[in-house]
């Protein structure tokens, strides 16, 4: 799955999915504020009027996400442990270069979300008894569901449940999000490093970075190089 820290993007792209997860639960008209001595990053407590309730946000930048499971309970940390009633993915649209970056928000029932859990998992034991989910559970979003390979069994709640709302990354923001936020949010930050080749950075390649940054066109940055 996608490693968020291979590279200086893919951690903008990180935050930004997640202030859109933030944005879109306000538009909802919901108080978004966090979980007192929870210990889970993208844990967030929702109220609008009497309705109050925990939601788990996790982001994607390859349409997939995970939980991990506690093997003594069964029990999906970050969800069940926290008793999380809805969860909100926002998923990169696409990774193509050149096309227009969109959070797709999608808006699960916690119990929807567990019942995939449990049968992609199952069926994963069943496959191999001995499997490796030290790094979450994972599911895809927009795979259609299949026996096999088993990775794609529960896939598909994406297909389901289709998008709420549909969101530009680049742009102002309302809300700022911690590095810190990224390590529960997005399961891939545990997953191992690859080893990181240093190349020269060119003019276009800067000043597609700063464009990201800033939220403007590259045609707009101008870089002057003084030796």
């Amino acid at each position: 799955m996608t490693n968020i820290y291979a590279s200086p993007e893919k951690v903008q792209y990180a935050k930004r999915l997640f202030e859109i997860g933030i944005e879109y639960l306000e538009a909802q008209g919901y108080e978004v504020s966090r979980v007192p001595r929870a210990g889970k990053k993208s844990l967030r407590r929702v109220k609008k009027g009497k309705e109050e309730f925990n939601v788990a946000i996790r982001t994607s930048q390859d349409q997939w996400f995970a939980f991990p499971r506690e093997d003594a309970t069964g029990n999906w940390l970050g969800m069940d442990d926290v008793e999380v009633q809805r969860v909100i993915v926002v998923a990169l649209n696409t990774r193509e270069e050149g096309k227009e970056k969109i959070g797709l928000v999608h808006d699960f029932l916690a119990s929807d979300v567990r019942d995939r859990l449990n049968k992609n998992f199952e069926a994963r034991y069943a496959a191999n008894p001995n499997v490796d989910i030290s790094h979450g559970n994972w599911i895809s979003l927009y795979h259609k569901e299949a026996n096999e390979p088993v990775s794609f069994v529960g896939a598909g709640i994406g297909l389901k449940f289709p998008p709420k709302d549909r969101v530009p990354l680049f742009g102002a923001t309302s809300n700022q999000v911690e590095e810190e936020d990224l390590v529960e949010a997005d399961r891939s930050s545990e997953l191992p490093v690859a080893e990181i080749v240093v190349e020269p950075l060119t003019i276009p390649e800067a000043k597609r970075r700063l464009a990201f940054t800033f939220g403007v066109d590259p045609s707009a940055i101008k870089i002057t190089v003084e030796g």
